[in-house]
């Protein structure tokens, strides 16, 4: 098993990246989206974050 690409391989995969960008160009107006997105990203950071600072206060006051 290879451990790289060859230069061959990368060059195909650029041609398929940028023909399936062409078939289907990205949409910038989809708002609801890109909330949708950021929720699902940061709220288990956000939780994460709450979480150890409420382990912290336990700890010290508790």
């Amino acid at each position: 098993m290879r451990k790289y690409e060859t230069e061959a391989e990368k060059a195909a995969k650029r041609a398929q990246a940028r023909k399936n960008l062409a078939e289907t160009p990205p949409e910038k107006n989809d708002i609801l989206a890109m909330f949708i997105a950021a929720f699902i990203v940061l709220l288990p950071v956000f939780l994460i974050i709450v979480a150890i600072f409420v382990v912290v206060l336990l700890l010290l006051f508790g």
